[in-house]
């Protein structure tokens, strides 16, 4: 099995290959900007991630992957990855969902800046899927961030006690945390969503 990228992934330096299509380079590394399997151009030295395309349904209740985007005062923007169906994860073409704070947690959130981050892979529960929009719950045990990045410097942080803590420059951080907080998390084989 083919380990599947998350967003803001290394996938391999400058000097080993130049960027393709859905990466991007910072400092002489090359990242994955999309969930998908990496791909090798090893005659012309380039290296892409490619996309899943198979077509399944988005339904109230279904649960959800994807990765934070925004974080407001009263509302987190998660752009939809991909869908738990029974025990297979399917992918989720590009498409948008809100996480109203109401629905973040049990008890009382006071900021939601100190439970999300930008970056942010998170597992949630469709709420309501309206022609206007998706709304997403995290309000249970296994709900939450599953994967997050220190916000300094963006290495993978590791569980720490109750928080989180990064390895590389020591910052230590607090999430909205599933109780499957994974600090290297892969992808089984996907099929894509259509919602």
């Amino acid at each position: 099995m083919v380990k599947c990228f998350l967003p803001g992934e290394f996938l391999a330096t400058e000097e080993e290959f130049s960027k393709g299509e859905n990466t991007f380079e910072e400092n002489g590394s090359i990242f994955s900007d999309s969930l998908g399997k990496p791909c090798e151009d090893n005659k012309l030295k380039v290296i892409s991630i490619v996309k899943p395309r198979i077509l399944a349904q988005l339904a109230i209740g279904s649960v959800i992957f994807g990765i934070v985007m925004l974080v407001r005062t009263n509302s987190v923007s998660i752009e939809l990855s991909s869908l738990k169906t029974s025990s297979e994860r399917q992918v989720i073409g590009s498409s948008f969902a809100m996480l109203p704070v109401r629905n973040v947690s049990r008890e009382y959130v006071e900021d939601l800046k100190q439970e999300f981050k930008i970056g942010d892979f998170v597992k949630a529960r469709v709420a309501e899927a309206k022609p206007w929009g998706i709304d997403l719950r995290t309000n249970e045990a296994d709900l939450g961030v599953i994967k997050a990045f220190c916000s300094k410097c963006r290495h993978s942080l590791q569980l720490s006690g109750a928080g989180l803590k990064c390895t590389n420059c020591g910052n230590s951080e607090t999430r909205k945390l599933s109780a499957e907080y994974e600090s290297s998390f892969a992808f089984p084989e996907e099929k894509k969503v259509q919602l």
